[in-house]
């Protein structure tokens, strides 16, 4: 994991780059981070020279809107932002904690007002065409980050837990289809992530189905167990000894949903008590 110092310096020297590029002063020197940046600062030349892009759609700029609004509201924006976090710190203080703060200077030169820019750019092409263009991208591509960001993105965007939990069972669905087509290398990383996934699908879905006191909102999970065992049977034929026991796991934890959804309907269906809670969320009393 890189440093605080050195992630300083990158964006420091990115920023000299830029300055560069647009025919702004230029520094006279080189250092061992130009290679690195090199792509980057290619990749916005290009984006900058570009005569037609991704329009982000009305939907995305409603839903950019109120999380940048949110984010103001709850961090504040320049002078703001640091009286919040000077108000936090008393209150880190009187409660006997002890805790750093970073100071959020106020944003009024060019390169930082750029630096907005460039930020909420890059969140609309995320959104849009570029992460249309990550689609089919797999671990180790250079577009993947920009995949799962944009999916990160979705569950932000998310309005309610029951959506939420079907985007995490579509995002497990599309770990599969990755896990089907990478090397062996990246197949149980892949198959973890998949699995992470279907667990807070499920939880956020079962503790749906209870708040509400309906079982429909776990009927997705039938087709979910049903396709995902098909796929990952089919995988499992596929692989050498060595990448047999990551989708036996899997399996298992299909199982283990198929039994929970089960379990969950018929509880629902009788007025079972359903106070405990593990991994997979609310889990019906032993006795029903």
């Amino acid at each position: 994991m890189s440093s605080p110092v050195f992630d300083r310096r990158r964006s420091e020297r990115f920023a000299e780059l830029l300055d560069e590029m647009s025919g702004r002063r230029r520094h006279h020197r080189r250092t061992e981070l130009d290679g690195d940046l090199a792509t980057l600062v290619r990749l916005v030349g290009r984006v900058g020279t570009a005569r037609e892009g991704p329009d982000p759609g009305a939907e995305f700029r409603t839903g950019l809107r109120s999380m940048l609004l949110a984010t103001i509201d709850r961090e504040g924006i320049g002078v703001t932002a640091a009286e919040k976090a000077a108000e936090a710190a008393k209150r880190a203080a009187l409660a006997g904690k002890t805790q750093k703060f970073r100071q959020v200077g106020v944003a009024g030169t060019g390169r930082a007002r750029a630096a907005v820019l460039i930020g909420v750019t890059a969140g609309a092409l995320a959104l849009s065409g570029v992460s249309a263009a990550s689609t089919d991208s797999l671990p180790g591509d250079p577009l993947y980050q920009v995949k799962r960001s944009s999916e990160r993105a979705q569950l932000a965007l998310a309005g309610s837990d029951q959506s939420r939990g079907q985007l995490y069972l579509e995002f497990a669905h599309s770990r599969l289809q990755e896990a089907r087509r990478v090397d062996a290398a990246h197949l149980e990383a892949v198959l973890d992530d998949m699995n992470r996934e279907t667990v807070a699908g499920v939880s956020l879905l079962a503790s749906a189905a209870v708040q509400r006191g309906d079982a429909g909102a776990l009927k997705v999970l039938d087709w979910f167990v049903r396709e995902q065992r098909v796929s990952l049977s089919e995988l499992h034929k596929t692989l050498p000894v060595a990448g047999v026991e990551p989708v036996g796991r899997s399996l298992a934890l299909l199982t283990d949903v198929e039994k929970r959804a089960s379990d969950l309907t018929s509880a629902l269906a009788t007025g079972c008590d359903v106070s405990a809670v593990d991994r997979l969320g609310p889990k019906p009393a032993d006795n029903c």
